[in-house]
């Protein structure tokens, strides 16, 4: 670590679609942090909701789940929905580990999913509703070429500039 971030993170940082073996512990911990509830729309405190989750986002062909593995611990989630009738991909970030959080992993993972959603679903627009008070959050999504592109609230729609 140098200078309160990690480096060299799109090498470290790697995503792997979750499956109901991922609910763990560490995760559903999460979930207690004050920080983290305030910004996410559905929070899941056991292992049991974490598992019925991940098993609802995996049957729905039109969403994309990722954990955010640093090494080999998982230590985020990343959630891209296609929505067909605008061609465009939704994203949606959460660093789980409260020391990691400002330290480049959101940026890394994002950078990932975004160009995941461009090759594979072929959008045209990769957007991201982010809470206008939530700052981490809004920049993670800046650092990757995300521009405000509309006030919605309680929400504020960045679309990347260049999918």
């Amino acid at each position: 670590m140098d200078n309160g971030s990690l480096k060299g993170m799109n090498a470290t940082v790697r995503l792997r679609r979750l499956t109901e073996q991922d609910a763990s512990k560490e995760y559903a911990r999460w979930f207690e942090d004050k920080e983290l509830r305030r910004w996410i729309a559905r929070p899941t405190p056991t292992i049991a909701a974490c598992r019925a989750y991940i098993a609802e986002q995996r049957a729905n062909p039109n969403v994309r789940l990722w954990g955010i593995f640093l090494e080999r611990r998982h230590v985020g989630n990343i959630k891209a929905t296609l929505i067909v009738r605008t061609n465009q991909a939704v994203l949606g970030l959460m660093v789980g580990e409260r020391g990691l959080r400002g330290m480049g992993v959101g940026p890394a993972a994002i950078r990932q999913a975004a160009r995941w959603c461009v090759r594979h679903w072929k959008v045209g627009l990769v957007a991201a509703g982010v809470h206008p008070f939530n700052v981490r959050s809004m920049r993670a999504f800046e650092k990757c070429n995300f521009k405000v592109a509309d006030l919605d609230p309680p929400r504020v729609w960045l679309h990347l500039e260049k999918p």
